[in-house]
């Protein structure tokens, strides 16, 4: 059986948490509040739909995170948390922070990996996280400062206010970039040590032997080709070219299962 992730619980109750906020408003005829709060309960289904819909397959620390941020800024909002719980108004945009850097990690991992249009080295993802954190956090401050003048209202509490948030950005952005560039390099050295792998058949079953397995099987192909940026498919594959191929010796069998737990 299958072991559930604490996230996945701690995701559910703040969702419910939310669910009987909203039904707590709308019973107490606060209308505007009932339609900000199921607003906000369908923002935490969003990595859900994404992919069920669109076949985009988010994290799910990025779900938890986009939960967590919704929830707090919610109960904050309504139970007037930002003005009686002292540093209440920093801990939400820290959590913000991360969810933004965790957004824009994401998207660029896609566009790094599954396209042309980028490509960064590790340390450049962890680069454009904190610049990128850094940035929305400025436009946010500007959007607060364009609220408070409009309708004189106090999102801002001055100068102080304003560069404890933009240092909880940074903090959030460094805290994710750290995380994004250990886990990218990790995931490289894999990945390098699967080309070897592959290179270390090729050369057991011999070139031309395995020209002809690729060239005769167009799906095992398209496999290979996708396993280069999935290294559980790529162990799967090999796998099944060592197990089922008599152009191979039980002797480099055995090593290529021993290397295979040294991996592990």
């Amino acid at each position: 059986m299958e072991k559930v992730r604490w996230e996945i619980y701690l995701g559910l109750l703040l969702r419910i948490a939310l669910i009987i906020l909203a039904i707590e408003t709308l019973f107490k005829g606060e209308y505007s509040w009932f339609i900000f709060t199921t607003f906000a309960v369908f923002l935490t289904f969003l990595p859900s739909i994404l992919k069920r819909d669109f076949n985009v397959n988010p994290p799910l620390i990025l779900d938890i995170s986009i939960t967590m941020s919704v929830f707090l800024h919610t109960i904050g909002g309504y139970l007037n948390f930002y003005y009686t719980v002292p540093y209440f108004d920093h801990l939400t945009h820290f959590i913000s922070s991360v969810t933004i850097a965790l957004i824009g990690v994401s998207t660029l991992y896609i566009l790094n990996y599954h396209t042309k249009l980028v490509n960064l080295p590790p340390l450049g993802f962890g680069l454009f996280t904190i610049f990128f954190v850094m940035s929305m956090g400025v436009v946010w401050e500007f959007i607060e400062w364009g609220i408070d003048l409009a309708v004189g209202s106090q999102l801002q509490f001055g100068l102080q206010d304003t560069m404890l948030d933009l240092m909880f950005d940074a903090i959030a952005g460094l805290c994710v970039s750290i995380i994004a560039v250990l886990w990218l390099r990790k995931k490289k050295i894999h990945e390098t040590y699967s080309l070897i792998e592959v290179g270390d058949i090729v050369n057991s079953i011999g070139y031309q032997r395995w020209k002809f397995m690729t060239g005769r099987d167009a799906k095992f192909k398209d496999r290979i080709i996708k396993s280069f940026k999935d290294p559980m498919l790529l162990n799967g594959i090999l796998d099944d070219v060592v197990e089922k191929s008599k152009y191979i010796s039980d002797i480099q069998k055995s090593l290529w299962k021993k290397k295979k737990d040294e991996m592990e």
